[in-house]
Parts: structure tokens; C-alpha cells; sequence
């Protein structure tokens, strides 16, 4: 199954539920419905690049960004549960998270409407993915499986139990 699918379907999920899309980015970095949260480590934001604040050492872009009320789902997909994208996630909710926050904040003044500041929200780590891997659930993430008909099947945390 391809990434670029299982995102499609996540959206397509989300939207059905009311969530409110913030920030994407398609499989290489194509996507004319949202624009990509670019979170920059500000110490090595800048490689041999002319232009550092889009080519950046360390930067971390989340697949999609979806907002409910107070909570923020921050998902990353692959074709299958991929353990490295956990990492990715826990690092930007931990030793990232300011960087993370300033992020939105750029978001918000590009004109993004978030329905509160982004330090109010909960924010919630995603895995999305195809078939049906065997692994071991982290309890403090949220997790989407999609099948070969596109049909998403979500399983949640204590923050989140049903979308």
C-alpha cells in the first residue's frame, strides 16, 4: 500500500469527523491543500544552502497536522508501522517542543486559523499506516489503519478515544 493513499484516506477520515486541517505534506513534499509545518531547530537552521529557512539541518515536518476542539493530532504515515516515525514524534513533543510551538505560531501568522494558541492545545502524537502490522502500542499515541479499500480504523489513547 502507498503512503501517499493511506494519507488521502486520513484526510478523507478526519474531515468526515470534523477535524480541522492545519498543516501537511504529501509524500515528496507535494500538496496544493496545505501548507507544510516546517519545525526548524534554530541552532543548525541553516546547511550550505542559499536559502537555510527552507533547506534546514534537523528539520522535522509532520505528515498532517488536525485540530478538535482542544486537542492537535500531529500523524505521520508509511506504508507500514514504521518505529523510527515514533521516535520522530516523541522528539518533537519532548526535547522539540518549542521549536514545535514557534512553528505554529508562523502558521498562524501565514494566515492559518487555529480556534486557540497552539501552548492550549493537547497535542497528540499519530501513526498512520496499511494492513495489519503487528506491533507493540504505545499508550500515549493515537493510531490509523488503513486497509487496500480505504476504509481507516482508529485506535486511541487516553486523551482521545474515538475520533
Amino acid at each position: 500500500m502507498r503512503e501517499d493513499f493511506i494519507h488521502f484516506c486520513v484526510r478523507q477520515y478526519l474531515k468526515a469527523n470534523s477535524w480541522h486541517l492545519i498543516a501537511g505534506q504529501y509524500p515528496n513534499g507535494s500538496d496544493d491543500e496545505l501548507p507544510p509545518l516546517n519545525v526548524m531547530d534554530p541552532v543548525l537552521a541553516r546547511d550550505q544552502s542559499p536559502d537555510h529557512r527552507r533547506h534546514s539541518l534537523n528539520k522535522l515536518v509532520p505528515d498532517l497536522v488536525a485540530s478538535k476542539q482542544n486537542l492537535m493530532l500531529l500523524i505521520e504515515f508509511k506504508p507500514s508501522y514504521y518505529h523510527p516515525d515514533e521516535l520522530k514524534l516523541r522528539e518533537l513533543l519532548d526535547i522539540r517542543k518549542n521549536d514545535l510551538l514557534f512553528a505554529l505560531h508562523q502558521l498562524i501568522k501565514r494566515g492559518v486559523k487555529f480556534t486557540d494558541s497552539p501552548e492550549n492545545f493537547i497535542l497528540i502524537p499519530c501513526l498512520g499506516f496499511g494492513g495489519t502490522p503487528i506491533f507493540k502500542r504505545n499508550p500515549d499515541f493515537c493510531y490509523f489503519q488503513v486497509d487496500k479499500s480505504g476504509s481507516v480504523l482508529f485506535f486511541g489513547n487516553s486523551h482521545l478515544v474515538e475520533i
